[in-house]
């Protein structure tokens, strides 16, 4: 269902392959009261260079990030009564992402970070069918999701794992909040190519953004920890604690 990558899989990708990176790139040690300062200026600054991936991890590019499929579906009870199914999908804008908050907790394997980023676009084929309000819509076709001013908050959960006498970390757990001052959202071939029904649907939901992001939001939240988890983890596995959260000599 799901497919591709993470803002806090990035705080390693610097320590761990510190020698690759330019030599004024910042190194953070474990037992650095400061710590959570430290990562937070590490992966604000190797975000950027990080937009084409990181091939020996079998991650592909960042920025645009590719996720093969989606599905949301929201319910009944809700006053959102609909069913989106995308593919071929691509999220751009997370290269100029800037962490505000990281607050690691190593002894219990928790790292908990913000993140804000300008602009976020999800562009991708859509399906859709159901009702929004009192009002029926189906479409087939481009659609274009904008989240403007895109506040993150991640929380990763982890556990310890022993390899060759090495500590290394897997996150169980992924959670991730996604909260835009605005979306803009842009569905293309509405009503069978209706022009005037479609344009004046895409201009309700513009205006009552808010209301329809908010319900079906909670799918693309578990979709993107989905993804963030599974990259996350591709790096987290293969390289030890103690070179990612560099101990004191």
């Amino acid at each position: 269902m799901h497919q591709s990558n993470s803002l806090i899989f990035l705080t390693i990708i610097g320590l761990t392959l510190g020698k690759e990176l330019p030599d004024g790139f910042k190194r953070c040690r474990r037992n650095d009261p400061k710590l959570g300062q430290c990562l937070l200026q590490a992966v604000t600054d190797v975000l950027p260079q990080m937009k084409d991936g990181l091939p020996d991890f079998g991650i592909a590019s960042i920025d645009p990030l590719a996720i093969n499929a989606l599905t949301i579906q929201q319910g009944k009870n809700s006053p959102i009564n609909l069913k989106q199914d995308f593919k071929n999908i691509h999220l751009s804008g997370i290269s100029e992402t800037r962490l505000t908050k990281y607050n690691p907790d190593l002894n219990n394997y928790i790292l908990r970070c913000e993140g804000l980023t300008p602009r976020v676009d999800f562009v991708g084929d859509y399906t859709m069918e159901g009702r929004i309000l009192l009002l029926p819509i189906t479409g087939k076709g481009k659609a274009n999701i904008t989240m403007m001013g895109l506040k993150t908050v991640h929380e990763l959960i982890g556990e310890p794992i022993k390899k060759k006498g090495e500590v290394y970390i897997r996150f169980k757990d992924y959670h991730i909040k996604l909260l835009p001052k605005r979306v803009y959202l842009n569905f293309e071939n509405l009503f069978n190519g209706d022009k005037v029904l479609g344009e004046n649907m895409n201009r309700f939901m513009n205006e009552n953004w808010e209301l329809i992001f908010n319900e079906l939001k909670g799918g693309y939240e578990d979709t993107f920890s989905f993804v963030f988890k599974d990259v996350t983890n591709k790096i987290f596995t293969k390289v030890p604690m103690n070179k990612i959260f560099l101990l004191d000599e």
